[in-house]
């Protein structure tokens, strides 16, 4: 009999320290994984069917330094901003004056400045064709 209340009390406070793991988890995945606290910055037309979207941190203060996210995709209608909390940057700079060109399902970007995350690959859709530009990229950093 003391057997089955010492089990059963091992039972529940065995239970009671997962559940608990299990909320700190989702609670760390949802915080770390919220979208950014942006606001648009700058929108472009590089050809007729690739827009770049620049967002800026709106978040930090005097100690935390500009972040600027940059998007490419097509022409968009409405709130932009709640259509690129679903998108991943390409470029993720500390400068919003990049110079973006481009010509055909080529675009080059340069840029004078500190380069936190950059990839060359993107890939959205335009009228339901995929596009997946080929992003030419020169960087000049700062001392």
């Amino acid at each position: 009999m003391l057997n089955s209340t010492v089990i059963k009390r091992l039972h529940f406070a065995l239970t009671v320290v997962l559940l608990l793991v299990v909320c700190v988890v989702a609670g760390y995945q949802y915080y770390i994984n919220k979208p950014p606290d942006d606001g648009l910055f700058a929108q472009q037309q590089v050809t007729p069917d690739i827009y770049l979207y620049v967002t800026k941190y709106k978040g930090g203060g005097a100690t935390v330094s500009d972040v600027y996210r940059y998007y490419l995709d097509t022409r968009q209608q409405g709130d932009i901003l709640t259509h690129l909390k679903d998108r991943s940057p390409f470029l993720v700079a500390d400068v919003g004056t990049a110079k973006v060109t481009g010509y055909g399902a080529h675009v080059n970007v340069i840029i004078a400045g500190r380069v936190y995350s950059f990839t060359n690959s993107d890939l959205f859709y335009a009228d339901g064709v995929a596009i997946m530009p080929v992003i030419d990229f020169n960087a000049t950093g700062v001392r």
